[in-house]
């Protein structure tokens, strides 16, 4: 069951009024939010369930399953504020994959090739132990002044990603840049955010509440917006196609534009370079090769609170060591000379050490949405509170249409302790699903 609430305030979060929508739901403008975030948890929690239980004992196939529900699981996760548990299911998938890709090398014969580059202790004492840590949007800045394209990737399953980018496209749109392209733009959509808001229609992760502050943020600073993902791309064409789509719909038309691209994982490396349409190379090696631009590449995929490989953990714990706080650096081991510790080693110019974040007990919800996000913490007001099992809390900018991705959702349940909304500035009206 779905109920929707609608919020008369003038100062805050104050007075609620029940509202039932009676009206037939359109897909231009449905006459109540879409709440069934809920009910996509429960239905990936479910097929994961049965994955588990295959009779495939111990089969690559039922492993493999296991490891995609898990990442499916996770994404819907994350859709409901569920960050924590998000990383977990991923990092078991990441498991699964790599668990599965070292045996099939082993009876295969063919050697492990992170055996080859410098062991941990290696890198730390040589690496890591001289660097000098340096506030990431500080030097992310300084070398974007003199570039004409910025690239910064995301993993899709995190969150905290998107509020570091949101605050270097603050930075970015200071400096001179115009255009913000997303990768989770529908390809065909030529217009993204053309109506100035946020909603399902946008792109399949910008559903995340985290992209669509990030974006609503940007619509206000006046960005130009850019889908540039590939449709229907023929084998080994998707980075070429994506890079030939922000030539035709950038660069073709304003030569000096100033870009900043957001992408998924390894999107952002330059190296190895481009050759052809249909090489290894990925989109940003494939634009530098079509416009010759050398843009600024920046990975945020790697160093930060995961579990990928016992390797990875390691670096990343000494990582940590050279700036205790919370705020996202990087690592200079000399003169603008950028230190990277991606598995295998990174392909971009730098790489951002993200520090970790628990969850604020005051809030219940991960430190960085305040820390970094700068959003307020607010209570749920308790007539939105379930008396019994789970109940989804949806958050709405007050004056955004009906179908716009809400501010903030979460997940509470009957019993147990209340976690806070997390909310930008603003007036908000709720929905909630059972």
């Amino acid at each position: 069951m779905t109920k929707n609430l609608l919020l008369l305030s003038l100062l805050g979060l104050s007075y609620l009024v029940p509202s039932y929508a009676l009206a037939v739901e359109s897909p231009a403008e449905p006459a109540a939010p879409r709440t069934i975030r809920l009910l996509e948890l429960r239905k990936s929690e479910a097929k994961l369930q049965k994955a588990e239980s295959s009779l495939n004992e111990n089969s690559r196939a039922k492993n493999l399953q296991i490891a995609t529900q898990l990442q499916m699981l996770g994404t819907d996760k994350s859709f409901v504020g569920n960050t924590e548990g998000a990383m977990q299911d991923f990092s078991r998938s990441d498991r699964i994959y790599y668990d599965d890709d070292a045996e099939r090398s082993k009876k295969s014969g063919k050697a492990d090739t992170s055996a080859q580059t410098d062991s941990v202790d290696e890198i730390i004492q040589n690496k890591i132990a001289p660097a000098i840590a340096e506030d990431a949007l500080t030097a992310i800045l300084r070398e974007a002044r003199g570039k004409q394209v910025v690239i910064l990737n995301e993993a899709h399953h995190v969150p905290m990603h998107r509020a570091f980018a949101m605050l270097l496209a603050r930075e970015l749109r200071k400096i001179g840049f115009e255009y913000l392209a997303c990768e989770t733009f529908l390809g065909e959509d030529l217009s993204p955010l053309a109506k100035n808001y946020v909603n399902d229609r946008t792109g399949y992760y910008t559903a995340e509440p985290m992209y669509a502050n990030f974006l609503r943020d940007a619509i206000k600073q006046n960005w130009k917006f850019i889908s540039y993902e590939a449709s229907l791309p023929l084998a080994n064409q998707r980075e070429s196609k994506q890079a030939k789509n922000l030539v035709d719909r950038i660069f073709k038309k304003n030569p000096k534009a100033r870009v900043f691209i957001y992408v998924g994982y390894s999107h952002a490396n330059e190296f190895p370079e481009a050759v052809s349409d249909n090489d290894e190379s990925k989109m940003a090696a494939q634009l530098k090769r079509l416009t010759g631009i050398d843009p600024l590449t920046i990975d945020q995929t790697t160093l930060f609170q995961q579990y990928d490989t016992q390797r990875q953990f390691d670096l990343y714990q000494a990582a940590l060591k050279k700036q205790p706080g919370n705020k996202a650096f990087v690592l200079m081991s000399g003169e603008n000379t950028y230190l990277k510790l991606a598995i295998p080693e990174a392909r971009v110019d730098m790489q951002v050490v993200h520090p970790v974040y628990r969850i604020d007990a005051k809030t219940g919800r991960p430190s960085w949405l305040s820390s970094m996000a700068g959003f307020t913490p607010y209570p749920i007001p308790k007539e939105l509170l379930p008396e019994k099992g789970q109940r989804a809390i949806y958050a709405y900018h007050l004056k955004d249409p009906l179908d716009a991705i809400p501010a903030d959702v979460i997940v509470v349940e009957a019993g147990k302790p209340v976690p806070k909304l997390m909310l930008p500035k603003g007036e908000f009206r709720f929905a909630v699903e059972d």
